[in-house]
């Protein structure tokens, strides 16, 4: 192996991982963008933690964005 290919071969490990770290904080970043946080809304929307399921739309909605972030990953 000569030392060109060793280069290109830490560059493109270094890539993979900047741009999948960046990626995954992308979506963090859009997940809190969402919906309004408790302060806006006084908690008032916010389910109170009494044993209640979430709606069906909200669970549907983290597995899409589960099976989202494991097909982005590279």
């Amino acid at each position: 192996m000569n030392a060109n290919r060793i280069i290109d071969m830490i560059v493109r490990q270094v890539m993979r991982r900047l741009v999948s770290k960046g990626v995954d904080k992308g979506f963090d970043m859009a997940s809190r963008m969402g919906g309004k946080s408790d302060q806006q809304t006084g908690g008032a929307n916010r389910p109170q933690d009494n044993g209640q399921r979430p709606p069906q739309h909200l669970k549907q909605a983290q597995r899409v964005t589960r099976q989202m972030r494991r097909f982005m990953k590279f």
